[in-house]
C-alpha cells in the first residue's frame, strides 16, 4: 500500500509539473524505479492512475479541512490556514494540467463534483464566520462562494500581471476579497495573516 501511494505521489507531481498528456506510464515507471509491467499490475491505465491521484489529493484536503474545523479557531482562520496549505500544491498554478484534465472525462467529472462539494463547504464556513462575528452578517454567502469559485478558474494571472508572482497575485486577491466581507474583528485576524505573509517574503 505504501508503494502504491508513493507511485501516486510521484505521478501527481509529474502531472502537475509537465501536464498530464506529456507524462507517459514509461516516465512514471522510470521515476519510481520500477518496471512498466509492475506499474500496470497496480494501475490499469493512466486515467485509472490519475483518478486515484485525484482521490488521494481530495481526501487529504478533506481530512485537513475537518481537522481545522475541529480546532478552537474562527472560520476565517480555517479559510486562511486551508488556503496556505492549498498554495503549497504546484498543480493549482499549472494551466496545462487543467487543459489536459479535460481529455479525461471521469477525472474531469470527479473534479467538478469536488468543486461542488467545496462550494457548499465554503457557504457553511462563511455562515459560521458571520455567527462568530468575523464576517458581516448581511451578505449573500452563496454569491460570495460562487464568486470565489469563478475567481479560482483564473489558474494563472493574465499577462498584465506578469511582473508579479502567482502567489502574490492570489494573496492580494484573497485578502482584498475577504476584507470586503469582514467585520473589524475579522480584519484584525486578516492583518495578522498579512503580516505573516510579508515576513515570509522578506525572509
Amino acid at each position: 500500500m505504501i508503494l502504491k501511494e508513493q507511485i501516486m505521489l510521484t505521478a501527481f507531481d509529474l502531472f502537475s509539473e509537465h501536464g498530464i498528456k506529456n507524462v507517459s506510464m514509461d516516465d512514471i515507471a522510470r521515476s519510481t524505479s520500477m518496471s512498466k509491467r509492475t506499474l500496470y499490475e497496480l494501475f490499469e491505465d493512466k486515467e485509472t492512475l490519475l483518478m486515484q491521484c485525484l482521490s488521494m489529493s481530495y481526501n487529504k484536503m478533506r481530512v485537513y479541512m475537518k481537522q481545522l474545523e475541529s480546532e478552537p479557531i474562527t472560520a476565517l482562520d480555517v479559510v486562511m490556514l486551508f488556503y496556505e496549505e492549498l498554495m503549497k500544491r504546484p498543480r493549482w498554478f499549472n494551466k496545462k494540467f487543467y487543459d489536459d484534465l479535460k481529455r479525461y472525462p471521469k477525472a474531469m467529472q470527479k473534479t467538478e463534483e469536488e468543486k461542488s462539494r467545496f462550494l457548499k463547504k465554503c457557504i457553511k464556513l462563511l455562515s459560521r464566520g458571520a455567527k462568530e462575528g468575523v464576517f458581516e452578517p448581511n451578505v449573500n454567502f452563496e454569491i460570495v462562494a460562487l464568486l470565489a469559485k469563478e475567481q479560482a478558474k483564473m489558474i494563472r494571472p493574465s499577462d498584465a500581471l506578469s511582473n508579479h508572482s502567482v502567489a502574490e497575485v492570489y494573496n492580494t486577491i484573497l485578502f482584498a476579497f475577504l476584507r470586503g466581507i469582514s467585520t473589524e474583528k475579522g480584519i484584525a485576524i486578516l492583518d495578522r495573516y498579512l503580516q505573516k505573509h510579508i515576513h515570509k517574503q522578506l525572509d
